[in-house]
């Protein structure tokens, strides 16, 4: 992994706070605090893109309403295979445009 040296003001008792619970160097401090913005920054745009479209509202998405009761689902662990050809299809459709 490439590394680059970066020189920043940050608040003294938060720095310290975290040095005490985790242990850890400033830069693996520092990682951290990135890749876990990264996460709250790619749950946000999941959330707006949902808001946008959401799954429900998706006709290609749509499967016939199962025969059982309301807590029973009508497969166990495996996705449907209509589910599946439609993701793939739509990755291609993405890649190619």
């Amino acid at each position: 992994m490439a590394r680059v040296r970066v020189s920043t003001t940050v608040d003294r008792e938060v720095l310290r706070t975290t040095r005490q619970r985790l242990g850890a160097r400033d830069s693996e401090l520092f990682d951290r605090a990135l890749l876990a913005l990264l996460d709250q920054l790619d749950a946000a745009a999941e959330a707006t893109a949902l808001d946008a479209a959401p799954y429900h509202e998706d006709e290609d998405l749509q499967l016939p309403e199962p025969e059982l009761g309301a807590e029973e689902l009508p497969y166990d662990g495996e996705v449907p295979p209509e589910v599946v050809e439609l993701a793939e299809r739509r990755r291609r459709r993405r890649a190619s445009g």
